[in-house]
């Protein structure tokens, strides 16, 4: 394989990898609005934020009932529909 084929078979695997990250971090961007989306029901747009930032770290220490608890109480939520929240998030 000479240089001349193979200098542009590697920008287009470049090119092939950023767009793929792009696309990732679309996909990424659009759930996280539409998770909070349903949150904004109830707060506004910074709070809703922060409280999914404590949700998901919650989430990771493995304290979800905590979490549903936390979301119930500080939003008025109703419990079921705070559990849902905390479990799609």
């Amino acid at each position: 394989m000479s240089m001349d084929t193979l200098i542009p078979l590697v920008l287009l695997a470049l090119f092939g990898c950023f767009l793929v990250f792009w696309i990732v971090g679309v996909v990424r961007a659009v759930v996280q609005l539409r998770l909070q989306r349903r949150v904004l029901k109830y707060t506004d747009v910074m709070r809703a934020t922060e409280l999914s930032g404590r949700v998901r770290q919650l989430k990771v220490r493995r304290y979800e009932e905590q979490a549903v608890r936390m979301v119930q109480e500080e939003l008025a939520m109703p419990k079921e529909l705070a559990r849902s929240w905390v479990k799609s998030m």
